[in-house]
């Protein structure tokens, strides 16, 4: 799934936090940042400022998660 463009990433980082599993944002190099993580959610910020990475990241979760960040989130 990707984040929708006009998120509020602290808001959607606080839904993180909310989640049961683990949410991660991974990148076309099949890189993986845990964003329940405080270091990971400094570069995903960072990250997400790039508009390369922006369009070709996307972000996994389980499927208990997705109805929490539902709204953050393009559903396929």
């Amino acid at each position: 799934m990707r984040l929708k463009n006009d998120v509020n990433l602290v808001d959607f980082l606080n839904q993180v936090q909310k989640c049961k599993y683990d949410v991660y944002m991974e990148t076309v190099e099949e890189d993986k940042l845990n964003l329940k993580s405080v270091l990971s959610q400094y570069l995903f910020v960072v990250l997400v400022e790039q508009k390369d990475v922006w369009d070709h990241s996307r972000i996994t979760c389980e499927e208990a998660d997705r109805e929490i960040l539902a709204d953050y989130l393009e559903m396929p």
